[in-house]
């Protein structure tokens, strides 16, 4: 009988035998490397705390030093680790193992890639503009401010090109080097290239081809948006061609990533309440500090932490007088359990109020995840973390909420201001999607060698022009390399996390608003105050990266896959308003109604009501209408058909 049972053992353990001692080996190694890393980990976060919050020569070489320990931290404890690569271990030891050790470059490469690290981020941090009449200034708050508010196309190119002239330009021989080390370290892990490397994090076969499958699904509410935003820019911009690409200068900021800050000249009912309640933060003399206070009671209101003690003592939340300081707005955990900032230079507006409780939200995943072992002390994926703070900043941005707390006098109803909330929700979520698909659609392709590196560029404003529909407003020459334009791609994260997180952002909340107990249309859901989507929200924190990804969104959602159907429903009233109204008009000539650029443009003549070839919300479309459609212009149907429709086509054809 106890041989019997043995066996038994050894069957439900898994399809091959663990072997025990080993086990017993690798979770004592685990622990070891666990109480030294929390020390070596919160010394170097700190160290780059200080040089992020005031750069100088002496903290830049405090960084160095910092980088330099924890990568032979590492390197020491990768080695140690290595001869439990091969043994019988749990699935669980196996992981934790995978995630916590990397092989690392060697002493000259590792100090090679830090400087080139810290080179990049001074250039980025530290760049200027010089311009006509308003001399040299730097990104924030001038030149973030004057890309948001100005309305003058000169200028906005002035600065357009200024920026990548100060800043892209010299990161360019940095940024080359950049590659190429990543590339090596990716092989010493036995990846192909940098780009498996990344990818390898999400933990998903065909991760790069499922990306693409979900762009595909959510391309056809893009195009609408981009045409209608087209259309109304164009009464400012006569620049703009109408079947053209959009020139990425005039899209809000510096990049063309956020469009929220164009919404005056794209609002579709302007006259209406608007929901940009700047003016009302600033009449009622809120500050970067009262603003954090709103954001802190948002989270506790749902039975969620409050903010330590520390977090208000220890944060930068407004820029300091007389030093240079990285400004963009970034959460910090800094691997102790109890201690977590945020680094933000806050203004008195509406953006940074979203932005406020976006970081927040990071800082209720740290505190969440904080009792697991380090390794696992970080999102279920690179989207997880972003997703949580979006969706509640999405949330503080509605009428219902903005009323509750003072900020709309009150709360204006009507399918038109639903159309208006829509859109502002839309310019901050659907309209990034393609923007953050593309800065790691084209390191994916440089890193496996697809570009030559004369064409790094090219490449990139191709695949602009290809996903997004944006060009830049002048011509580019051998001496550019935009990409390192932005902070992310210039320090060295990876942006499929941002493109994940509107997926997921929309998921989650339709599995919190569900707990919350909410009726109605989705974009109608208030979290504030519900205790029982907090409890979700917070059994699904408290996993940190312990489960696989999809364990963790089941825990959420009831759903273990990645869906854009709560993302279409929510903008479903948005959508069926552009094809219906805000693309038809009597002020634009009927040759002129279209959606997509260049040989991918399509008429609505031609389209009529065929919403399969947009992905519309109607459902009852007939197999003729498609193929005559797809008749005239094959290419461009295929391009945009959602991907639930492409085999109904397919059999038609």
């Amino acid at each position: 009988m106890w041989r019997v049972a043995a066996v038994v053992v050894v069957v439900v353990v898994g399809c091959g035998a663990v072997d025990w001692g080993a086990e017993e080996e690798a979770v004592q190694l685990l622990g070891d490397y666990h109480k030294e890393a929390g020390h070596v980990l919160n010394e170097y976060a700190k160290a780059l705390w200080d040089y992020a919050t005031n750069i100088t020569l002496h903290n830049t070489e405090r960084k160095k030093e910092a980088s330099a320990r924890t990568r032979q931290f590492k390197d020491k404890w990768s080695k140690r680790s290595r001869n439990l690569a091969d043994l019988d271990l749990t699935n669980d030891t196996r992981r934790m193992i995978k995630k916590a050790f990397q092989i690392q470059l060697n002493e000259e490469d590792g100090r090679n890639l830090s400087q080139v690290l810290s080179n990049m981020s001074t250039i980025y941090s530290t760049a200027q503009v010089c311009l006509h009449g308003k001399g040299c200034v730097g990104l924030d708050p001038d030149l973030t401010n004057l890309m948001a508010n100005s309305r003058n196309y000169s200028e906005l190119l002035e600065i357009w090109k200024g920026w990548r002239e100060s800043v892209s330009r010299e990161i360019k021989p940095y940024y080359l080097q950049y590659l190429d080390l990543m590339n090596k370290m990716a092989r010493l892990n036995n990846f192909s290239d940098a780009g498996e490397m990344w990818r390898d994090k999400y933990e998903t076969p065909a991760f790069e081809a499922a990306m693409e499958d979900l762009y595909k699904e959510v391309r056809p509410l893009y195009l609408l948006i981009h045409a209608y935003v087209r259309r109304r820019l164009r009464q400012h911009y006569p620049q703009i061609e109408p079947r053209g690409a959009l020139p990425a200068c005039v899209l809000g900021d510096m990049w063309g990533r956020f469009w929220r800050n164009i919404s005056p000249l794209v609002t579709p009912y302007p006259d209406l309440t608007q929901l940009d309640v700047t003016s009302e933060l600033v009449r009622l003399n809120h500050t970067p500090h009262t603003m954090f206070r709103m954001g802190g009671e948002f989270f506790t209101s749902m039975g969620l932490k409050p903010l330590p003690n520390t977090f208000w003592t220890r944060s930068m939340l407004v820029k300091p007088e007389g030093r240079e300081v990285v400004c963009h707005p970034t959460a910090w955990d800094f691997y102790d359990g109890k201690d977590f900032r945020i680094k933000m230079c806050t203004q008195v507006n509406m953006e940074d109020l979203q932005t406020i409780h976006h970081e927040l939200g990071h800082v209720q995943y740290f505190m969440e995840y904080a009792h697991l072992p380090l390794t696992y002390r970080n999102g279920a994926n690179g989207g997880f973390h972003e997703a949580i703070g979006e969706l509640v900043g999405m949330v503080v941005e509605t009428p219902q909420y903005l009323t509750k707390i003072g900020l709309l006098p009150h709360r204006p109803a009507g399918p038109e201001m639903e159309v208006n909330q829509l859109m502002w929700a839309a310019l901050q979520t659907v309209t990034t999607l393609p923007f953050h698909l593309v800065r790691d659609v084209w390191r994916w392709r440089v890193w496996r060698g697809d570009v030559e590196e004369a064409k790094y560029n090219e490449d990139f404003w191709r695949l602009m022009l290809e996903y997004a529909g944006v060009k830049p407003p002048v011509p580019r020459t051998d001496k550019d390399l935009d990409p390192p334009a932005l902070f992310h791609v210039a320090n060295n994260y990876d942006m499929i996390r941002y493109f994940t997180r509107t997926i997921l952002q929309f998921q989650i909340l339709e599995g919190l608003c569900r707990a919350a107990g909410h009726q109605g249309p989705l974009h109608t859901c208030d979290l504030h105050g519900s205790e029982k989507a907090g409890r979700l929200l917070a059994s699904g924190l408290a996993l940190g990266s312990s489960k696989p990804w999809p364990e963790v969104l089941k825990v959420l959602t009831g759903s273990s896959t990645m869906s854009t159907k709560p993302l279409r429903e929510f903008f479903a009233p948005l959508e069926h308003w552009i094809r219906t109204e805000g693309l038809r008009d009597n002020e634009t000539k009927e040759s002129e109604q279209g959606v997509g650029w260049g040989q991918d443009w399509m008429a609505l003549s031609v389209l009529g009501n065929s919403s399969a070839c947009l992905g519309g919300v109607a459902s009852a479309v007939t197999t003729t209408t498609i193929t005559i459609f797809c008749t005239i212009n094959v290419g461009s149907c295929l391009n945009s058909l959602s991907l639930s429709l492409s085999l109904s086509l397919s059999l038609s054809l």
